[in-house]
């Protein structure tokens, strides 16, 4: 080693000594954190109706959901905090909390449950005009129109309840009962 490029080394050696290191405490003192940072998903589990729409559009397959189960999870380490799942949920339950996930050892999945409650499914009134808008705008195909025979049909195993043929419907005639 040349005795000049020594002395530059020696020389950063020393200024490191003797300054305040660049790095941050983190976790153990809390960051100050930017306007333009991402953060991690959270979920609001209550309003989740367990769509998989989050989970379709979830480029690196970080979220599971499991209707039967009524479970929502995510592996924090696969996500790469894009935002896809926030853009499609239809029930706004995502969002982007600032701030990172705390530091771990291992490589974990969150799991979230759903609590049980009744299960809402769109029902078509009599001044239905069967345009084909609500099973167009269905997430799930679950709903089947036919004009010539003035015809409504709801396959409830596909419907996951997110009122999104309601909210469509030019006439509102579709109205969301419990059963």
């Amino acid at each position: 080693m040349k005795p000049t490029k020594m002395f530059v080394f020696t020389r950063q050696i020393m200024e490191n000594l003797v300054s305040k290191p660049v790095t941050e405490e983190y976790p153990f003192k809390q960051s100050n954190y930017t306007e333009r940072m991402r953060g991690h998903i959270e979920i609001d589990i209550e309003q989740c109706i367990s769509c998989t729409l989050c989970a379709q559009n979830c480029p690196p397959g970080a979220i599971q959901v499991d209707r039967q189960k009524g479970t929502w999870s995510i592996d924090r380490f696969d996500c790469v905090q894009c935002g896809n799942c926030i853009n499609v949920c239809p029930k706004k339950c995502l969002h982007m909390k600032k701030g990172y996930t705390m530091p771990d050892t291992q490589k974990n999945t969150e799991i979230y449950v759903r609590p049980v409650k009744k299960q809402q499914f769109p029902q078509a009134k009599e001044d239905c005009v069967y345009c084909g808008l609500c099973a167009k705008k269905c997430p799930k195909q679950a709903i089947n129109v036919d004009r010539t025979q003035k015809l409504w049909q709801l396959d409830k195993n596909a419907c996951v309840g997110c009122t999104l043929c309601m909210k469509t419907c030019p006439k509102h005639c579709i109205e969301m009962i419990e059963e």
